[in-house]
């Protein structure tokens, strides 16, 4: 029985730190290395109108989206491309490709993208002739921002997000309003 009690120590404090670092990685994956979702948000921080006319009609607009993503994870957040596009009542008249990036651990950056509208099909819409004798034209920007974070080399979190703007341009004036909504999926989407 003497032989056998230092094997027996040996394995009770060896189960024993097995158990506390099992312990110290599970409390530290739920508190500090927790996956928590990006903060995403999106502004119309630009429209552009170059000229505008109703007879025959002409129009260039751009619009300039900016997405600002908060990271507040302790890995870095790799991101595919950054699709932005723009619709006049559904109809897809413009789109902007920003190349796939990383956003480091716990840091926050802002994608832009300007995005040229095709002003032959909106023009060419049965809605154009009266909403420019109104003066406001309604288009809605969606930015689509989708990545994964891995943490410890071994968890991985995969986020997306995708945020939708009306935009109203008031051509007489000049400038244009915007109302924004953001969506964000954590996990598998």
């Amino acid at each position: 029985m003497k032989r056998n009690k230092p094997a027996l120590i040996c394995c009770g404090v060896l189960a024993a730190v097995i158990l506390v670092l099992a312990v110290v990685f599970v409390s530290l994956y739920f508190t500090v290395f927790r996956p928590r979702s990006p903060r995403v948000v999106a502004t119309v921080v630009g429209t552009r109108i170059s000229a505008i006319n109703g007879l025959p009609p002409v129009l260039n607009i751009t619009v300039r989206v900016e997405v600002t993503v908060g990271n507040p994870n302790y890995a870095a957040f790799r991101y595919g491309d950054v699709v932005t596009a723009v619709r006049y009542h559904g109809d897809g008249v413009g789109q902007a490709v920003v190349p796939a990036g990383e956003i480091g651990a716990r840091a926050t950056e802002t994608i832009g993208a300007s995005v040229e509208v095709d002003t032959v099909r909106v023009a060419a819409t049965p809605y154009f002739m009266p909403e420019a004798v109104l003066g406001v034209l309604p288009f809605e920007t969606t930015t689509e921002v989708a990545g994964k974070a891995v943490v410890l080399g071994t968890f991985k979190i995969s986020a997306s997000s995708e945020v939708v703007c009306d935009v109203a341009v008031y051509w007489t004036r000049g400038n244009a309003t915007s109302d924004c909504t953001s969506t964000v999926h954590i996990g598998g989407r």
